[in-house]
């Protein structure tokens, strides 16, 4: 397993509107079957939407040792892009007046199994570039096809481990689950942001440094 893998897969872990929906879920009837499928369904997107990435970075070459240049690129390229994502998150500007609309989104989500499974897939479709970046790293082990797929579903394990602990907590202890996560949602309210910060601008900075070497 890669460490490189191991480490932008616990960065891109931070991940809080996805506890956020868990803590919903907790709130309403049937927890254990929608928290179930909400989990379920997001590990099933990261791992399709990962190995569609091995695959494509394998027909580019991007596991192999001559097209040096198309890999280091890729690095060099999510790095920028993380550190532009700091950025903004250090500045958010002015923003708008909340209003009260009724229920949210996420809310009109959760009303049904089906919807939440939707959820689960909307949540975590759009692959972040720290998870490029990792699948990235699984593809440059240069192994055989099925242990660069074993390696990537270690990371996806790894990298959904906000919702897959949240999961064991509220299928365990329903009721004490929830009360722990408005807790540590409440934390997140506060502190999130930074943390968001500082995930990102230490990955962005970590893949341009290895585009960077890769490069010279």
């Amino acid at each position: 397993m890669p460490p490189e893998a191991v480490s932008l897969a616990l960065a891109a872990s931070i991940y809080p509107p996805a506890v956020a929906a868990l803590i919903a879920l907790g709130r309403g009837s049937e927890v254990r079957l929608r928290v179930f499928l909400l989990v379920g369904a997001a590990l099933l997107t990261v791992l399709i939407t990962g190995s569609l990435m091995l695959l494509l970075f394998e027909d580019l070459g991007a596991g192999s040792s001559a097209p040096r240049e198309i890999g280091a690129g890729l690095y060099i390229l999510a790095g920028v892009v993380l550190l532009g994502l700091a950025q903004r998150l250090r500045h958010p500007g002015p923003q708008k007046p909340k209003k009260d609309a009724g229920p949210s989104k996420t809310d009109r989500y959760l009303e049904s199994a089906r919807l939440v499974v939707l959820l689960g897939v909307i949540l975590y479709v759009v692959p972040s570039p720290i998870y490029i970046g990792a699948v990235k790293a699984v593809a440059d082990t240069h192994a055989s096809t099925s242990e660069q797929f074993a390696y990537l579903a270690l990371t996806v394990l790894i990298m959904l481990w906000m919702v897959e602990i949240p999961m064991l907590m509220l299928l365990a202890f329903p009721a004490k689950g929830a009360a722990t996560l408005e807790r540590i949602n409440a934390w997140f309210a506060r502190n999130g942001r930074m943390v968001a910060v500082i995930a990102a601008a230490g990955a962005g900075v970590y893949l341009i440094a290895v585009g960077l070497a890769e490069v010279l």
